[in-house]
């Protein structure tokens, strides 16, 4: 059983590898070629295609947006987001082939393959407003849980969101954003649930509360979840890069309402990855090392997806110059640099002092004399760390948890009116576009 788990964990990486790179090379021909000369005869042809396909617009609305409307459907965005919800209930394997490279991949997929034609159409307005509207509603709702499978789960359904927002778009920088997007997430969001697995056989809990320590009890497991997170949005990983493109590729189409859809999206997906990570670095004296559970087939695996997380951090620029840019010459005729060489420079900056300033603080702390003395609770510690004496001279418990803002938007308050919002936008530019096809 451990040796199928194995193989099912590796496939991850080799379906989203071959699914991307597949993609984005059968339509730019040879990358060489592309890469070499955008004017070449496979990127002219392809140019001219699109051209054509743009010029005679009314032939090609109805397949448009119907394969659009599908794709939604199959990255489950609202208000087709159940299925995948309560898909986490499956084991963690299943989940991270599920939740990073295979089902739910195959939408966006389809849509950046689709993004070229979809510019400046109903279609693309009706996925880049879906897509940007369940990247916001799921990242708030990712708050209000302690789940870690489940704020995994909605956030992997942002996630595809704003990978279906940049597709539908459909402009070079945007579709550059998404395919990126497409690749951090499948090897972020793989190691994650592979993480939370180990820590639910290892601690017989996956709820994040029951996570705090975690850095004192299972440090490895600490990391791999750490890394995993940071992949996610921390800065030199290619998910934030990616989200700054996105960001400014929307404020060059002028589309405010996609521009607030992001910041705000990015915001809330900044809290509840930060309170996350916080809880599993956080530890006190009562918190020792445990046995480890996890077995040496886990370990591989997770080893690898660590390594993969942190090699594609280094490699970002050279994955836009060989996988992405190629397509995007296949495809548009022409490719534009996304990133210029100050935007690299800062990537090295950045990975330089997140490598540089934890081991530094790390020997300081190693070299410098350690105090450890009773927490101050509102009254005089019992000596227990958690206790303290009230006023009357009563022994009262504390404790420490997030906050989860369920009263502000848990889902009884926001999955509703989230679900006739989206449902009434794919309603209405559908009968639209449709409507103006048969004109």
């Amino acid at each position: 059983m451990k040796r199928r788990t194995f193989i099912s964990l590796m496939s991850v990486m080799a379906a989203a590898g071959v699914l991307t790179l597949a993609g984005c090379s059968s339509n730019s021909g040879s990358s060489a070629a592309a890469s070499g000369a955008a004017s070449s005869a496979a990127s002219t042809g392809a140019a001219d295609q699109l051209a054509a396909i743009q010029t005679n617009g009314k032939l090609v609305v109805a397949p448009v947006i119907l394969l659009a409307f599908a794709a939604l459907t199959k990255s489950a965005q609202l208000p087709f987001s159940r299925w995948l919800l309560g898909a986490m209930v499956a084991p963690t394997p299943s989940s991270a082939l599920l939740h990073s490279a295979t089902m739910v991949k195959a939408g966006v997929y389809l849509l950046i393959r689709l993004a070229p034609v979809m510019y400046g159409t109903y279609a693309g307005s009706m996925v880049s407003l879906v897509g940007g509207f369940t990247f916001l509603i799921t990242s708030m709702l990712a708050i209000t849980v302690s789940d870690g499978k489940a704020v995994l789960a909605y956030s992997t359904i942002s996630n595809l969101g704003l990978i279906a927002a940049c597709a539908g778009v459909g402009r070079q920088e945007t579709v550059w954003a998404a395919v990126l997007l497409l690749i951090f997430h499948a090897v972020s969001k793989s190691l994650l649930f592979q993480t939370v697995g180990a820590i639910e056989n290892a601690t017989g809990s996956r709820d994040i509360e029951s996570m705090h320590g975690l850095i004192a009890r299972h440090p490895r497991l600490a990391l791999t979840l750490s890394i995993g997170i940071a992949g996610m949005f921390l800065a030199p990983f290619g998910m934030l890069i990616s989200k700054w493109a996105a960001l400014k590729a929307f404020v060059d189409s002028g589309s405010i309402i996609l521009v607030l859809f992001i910041c705000f999206g990015s915001a809330t997906t900044l809290f509840y990855w930060t309170k996350w990570v916080a809880t599993v670095l956080s530890w006190n004296r009562k918190d020792t090392r445990q046995k480890n559970t996890t077995s040496g087939d886990q370990w591989t695996s997770l080893l690898i997806h660590s390594v993969l997380m942190v090699l594609l951090c280094f490699a970002f620029p050279a994955v836009s110059k060989f996988v992405v840019t190629p397509y995007l010459a296949g495809v548009y005729g022409h490719a534009s640099a996304v990133l210029s060489s100050d935007n690299i420079l800062i990537m090295i900056i950045m990975l330089v002092l997140i490598l540089v300033v934890p081991m530094v603080t790390m020997i300081l702390l190693r070299r410098s004399h350690i105090t450890f003395e009773d927490t101050y609770l509102a009254g005089v510690n019992t000596g227990k760390q958690t206790y303290f004496y009230d006023a009357m001279g009563d022994p009262k418990h504390s404790w420490i948890t997030n906050w989860y803002l369920t009263d502000l938007f848990g889902e009884t308050k926001l999955w509703s009116p989230s679900v006739v919002l989206s449902t009434a936008a794919i309603l209405i530019y559908t009968v639209i576009a449709l409507g103006g096809a048969v004109r």
